[in-house]
Order: C-alpha cells, then structure tokens, then sequence
C-alpha cells in the first residue's frame, strides 16, 4: 500500500458540521450509571481475568443485542463505556462529553434484490444470499441498472508504483466491473509482484469499490474465495445483509458506484462460463504485468430497493491528562460494535461479538485501571478511544482522524486492541504488519521480560492491517502498534493455536456463536494487556517520538507531523 493512492478523507469530513436528523441520541455524562456491573464485583487497580471477564459478559451479553450502531444496543454499550470512564475518574475526552457523535447512513437492500444476467442470449438469474451480495451507498432508495456491459478488470487495481494498472486503456462508465479478491502476488504465489503472499491495501475490498467508483463503473463485483478473501462466504454473507452503515454523502464526498457486492466462486464460475471463458485461466492471465480486461459478453440488470434513514453512532472517549505535557497524547483505542441482530434468521440471531470485539473494549478498560493508579502519573495525556462502526469499514476511527480531539500531530502513538486471543500464554506475540514501526522495538523488549518474542501473523494474505482500526491513524502518520496473543501456546503447542484459530474462524467468526465462554484460559490476554500496556506506560512517560521505519509508506506522513510539531 502506498500512501499518494488513497483517497484524502480529511477535506471532505471536516465538512460535517450540522447532525443529521436521528433518533435519541446516547446519554450524555450523569446518565451512565444506568449500565453497572453486578454489585458484588470489585474491581482492582492490577490487570485480572476476573475484570476483563465481567466486562466482556457485560458487553457481550444477550441484553446488549450484537451492540449495532444506532441501536438499543448501542446505547446499553455507551453507556457502559462511559461509566467505566467515569468511575476510573477519566475526565470527558470531547470537550465537556465523553461522546463523539458520528453521523451515519443507515440503509438495508430489500433482500428480494437479484442479478439478472443476458451472457449471449442466455438469461442467468443470481439471488441475494446464496448467489450473490450487493448494496448500494448512493443515498438513493431506489437504483435500477439496466443492460450494462460486464467486463472483467483482473484484480481492479492502479499502482503507479508497482506499474500495475488493470484500467489501463479502459473506459468503464456505465459498465459492471468484475474483479478478484487480493494481490497478484498471492494468488500467483510470485514474491516479485506485490509484497508477494503478504496483501497490501490493494487487496483489500474496500479499496477495489473505491478504485471502481473512481473509474466511473455503474457496479463493481468482486468474486469471492475463501483464501484470497480471508473468510468464508457465511462472513460475507453475514456481515452485507441486514442493515449497512456509512458515511453521508455530505461528509464523505469520494465517488461511490450505484452499486457494489459480491459474487460466490461458484457464481462466477456459472457466469464465465456462459460467456465461454475459463476464470481459473483468466486469474493466472490477471496474475501477469500487462493484463488487459477482458469484455464478458454480457449485461447486468438489476433494481435495488433500499431503506434509509439518516441516524448518528458515537465514539466514546476517556481522557487522563499528563501531568507535565498535557497537548501531547498516546491513544488506546478498540471498537465497540459488532453486528446487532438479524431479524427472521432462524435459533440464535443475536451476534455478540465476544472476541469481536468486547474483549478488545475490556483490553483497554483494564489498561486505564492501570494508567490512573500507577504512580508516577503519565506525563503525557492518554487517551482511551471506543470507536464505532468499524464493521462497517472503519468509519468511526475514520471519523476521528479527520475531527480528532487531540491533535494528531502530538499523537505519539496508537495501540489497537481487537480481537484478543483467549487461549492461554504464548511463548511469543503476533505483531499485525510487524516490520511497520519503532512500536516494535519498544514492545520486544517488554515482551522479552515476559519470555516471548516477536512474531509476524500466520496469514499475511488476509490483510489484518488494513482491516481494524489503527489503520485510520496510520494513513495519517501516527506510528500504530497491533499486537496480540502469540502462536505457540506453552502448554499445547503451536498446532493447538492454528487448530484453535481455524474452528474461531470457520463457527464462531461474524456469527451469533462469538459469545462470552467462561472456560476461556485468560492467562495470555492478561500477559498480552499488561505488555500493552507498558508500551504506553513509556511512551506516556517520556519525551519518545516513536517512528515508521525507514522506507514505510506512512514515515512521510510523520514527517509532516513533525514539522508541524516544531512549528511555534
């Protein structure tokens, strides 16, 4: 991923000045404490099991329905967050308001919704859910597209830096574009090409619909497989239909296609083989410098009916003011929601999002019980930062970047908890995108007086980076650590790890099964907070301005903040 390519948000969301109509919005500071934890629970200055349990049931509790943005659920979580902020003693990070309100768009496709193909004189039909998943951020209720040409763009990407560009020559306003998920270099297993296995913020999803719109395409479908893509198509299933959220137009000005989804490999299969291609032949030919997009010989139809509804989410925020350089921050931050409930859908259909993400949430709770009992007191602010939507595509973090409260040039770093491993101790820890910043360095060391090393992720193709929060801070340039629970667990070995992974992945992952076990062994999240957390125990309490290494995509961003910093 390089910088210059995405697209700058900052112009466009600082705009957002006037709150959308909504429904009553969160309480604001004195009306938390209608969210408590059971009174017989004390909690204790230390990082415990016991704390980061009660507030993972809590959040992840049948009662806070999947925490959707702009829900009943969402309220009982603010609330929640708030009341922990103030019984810690954490002052408003918002001015006079522990809330950041973010105004949403929320919109839900009618799910009779269905892609009606020509492919040379042959009708083809693909039907929301089984065949296919589609959407639309235009803010319209009604899109109707009719007849237009498919054509087949490869993996949907313009480099310049790579001299890759699969629009190269192409005109496609008007038409559906059809891409693969990844990089080249992963499906093609070619080091040369990409960062080889490893996915950059090319293969990521969110920026294929971003290119696409940029192009001018009418609709953008990605082919979905489960390793390119990271996740089964249940994920994706599950996680397109029911209600969306987003941006308003009005905030978020960047091109949007009138419509966007994907299609299941088997799908696509049907697809190119009515149009007398071989897609298993066309991804080794997209694999390849120079590709050219390839016409399909057919048309899409399709009428998309959608409910919208203007409405608003918020960020919660806790601050503790440093003690000797207040103007500057460290930032812990987790996201809050998860995927609410889906109506109609059969036995269990609440998504409690245990893992994904209350645990993060209590990840940074425990860390500011920490902050605001340690002696000495920080001497920079820390800021502690629950954000919203980030299912959604990190919007809430996104929002924050643009309109933060601190500024992001005295940033002095970023620690991202997401999805906290639960599987007892480690003999090492999982840096998400290690190789990125002098973080690193600082964490090794503390993560060697546990006896743990540094390890990279076990799936650098699925793109975990770009796919939680910290990402937001990163474009800006602010140095931004995510780390977790290792891979080699010292009582089970590494096989228990990746046998572990795979079973969260494939039942529990994006379904109502991530819920609250109390059989977890909790010993390594305890080692995995703690460590975390004398990371900014540092940072907070020293005059460090942590970096990207040499040569990272983000240093220049650094470097501006920097300047800025030095700037009277």
């Amino acid at each position: 991923m390089v910088r210059y390519v995405l697209p700058c948000l900052a112009a466009s969301l600082v705009l957002a000045a006037c709150s959308p109509s909504a429904p009553p919005s969160a309480p604001e500071h004195g009306a938390a404490e209608v969210v408590a934890v059971p009174a017989s629970h004390g909690f204790g200055p230390e990082v415990s099991a016991e704390d980061f349990s009660v507030h993972v049931r809590t959040l992840a509790s049948d009662e806070f329905a999947g925490r959707a943005p702009g829900s009943a659920g969402e309220q009982l979580t603010v609330q929640y967050i708030q009341s922990q902020f103030e019984r810690l003693g954490l002052k408003p990070g918002n001015g006079d308001s522990y809330l950041q309100t973010v105004p949403m768009v929320e919109s839900e496709v009618d799910p009779s919704a269905h892609l009606a193909m020509q492919v040379k004189g042959e009708a083809l039909d693909f039907a929301f859910g089984s065949d296919m998943v589609i959407g639309s951020r235009t803010e319209q209720a009604t899109v109707a597209i009719e007849n237009s040409p498919l054509v087949f763009v490869g993996y949907g990407v313009n480099a310049p830096e790579q001299g890759w560009n699969d629009y190269a020559g192409l005109d496609v306003k008007g038409k559906t574009v059809v891409m693969l998920v990844n990089d080249p270099g992963f499906h093609a297993g070619d080091e040369t090409l990409f960062d080889g296995k490893r996915m950059t913020y090319y293969g990521r999803w969110t920026y294929k619909f971003e290119e696409a719109a940029r192009q001018g395409a009418s609709a953008a479908l990605i082919i979905h497989d489960d390793a390119g893509a990271g996740y089964g198509w249940a994920v994706v299933q599950n996680s397109w239909s029911g209600k969306q959220f987003d941006l308003p137009r009005t905030v978020d000005t960047e091109p949007r296609s009138p419509a966007q989804g994907w299609l299941t490999g088997d799908a696509a299969k049907r697809l190119f083989a009515a149009a007398g291609l071989d897609l298993d032949a066309l991804r080794t030919a997209a694999n390849q410098r120079g590709f050219k997009a390839v016409p399909l010989d057919a048309t899409l139809t399709t009428a998309l009916d959608t409910r919208l509804q203007q409405t608003q989410s918020h960020n919660v925020l806790g601050l503790l003011p440093g003690s000797t350089r207040p103007d500057e921050s460290v930032v812990y931050m987790a996201h809050w929601d998860h995927l609410g409930t889906h109506e109609g859908e059969a036995g269990d259909n609440i998504y409690n999002g245990a893992i994904d993400n209350a645990s993060g949430v209590a990840g940074i709770l425990e860390i500011a019980e920490a902050f605001v009992t340690q002696n000495p007191a920080p001497e920079r602010s820390v800021l502690f930062l629950a954000v919203t939507l980030e299912e959604s595509g990190l919007l809430g973090s996104r929002y924050y970047t643009a309109q933060p409260v601190l500024p992001l040039a005295k940033t002095a770093a970023v620690i991202n908890l997401d999805a906290m491993p639960v599987l007892g101790p480690t003999r090492d820890m999982v840096v998400i995108g290690k190789g990125n910043s002098e973080l690193e360095d600082l964490l090794a060391e503390i993560a060697g007086k546990q006896g743990r090393t540094l390890v990279a992720e076990d799936a650098p193709e699925k793109g975990y980076y770009f796919r939680s929060d910290h990402f937001n801070f990163a474009k800006a340039g602010v140095p931004a650590l995510y780390a977790k629970g290792g891979t080699d667990n010292i009582e089970h070995g590494k096989e228990f790890v990746v046998q572990a992974t795979q079973d969260y992945l494939l039942n529990r992952y994006h379904k109502p099964a991530d819920a609250f076990d109390p059989n977890w062994d909790l010993r390594g999240v305890v080692q995995d907070i703690n460590a975390l957390y004398a990371v900014g125990r540092v940072i907070a309490g020293s005059g460090q301005w942590p970096n990207w290494y040499e040569g990272n995509a983000f240093r220049a961003a650094r470097e501006l903040g920097e300047a800025e910093r030095a700037t009277p």
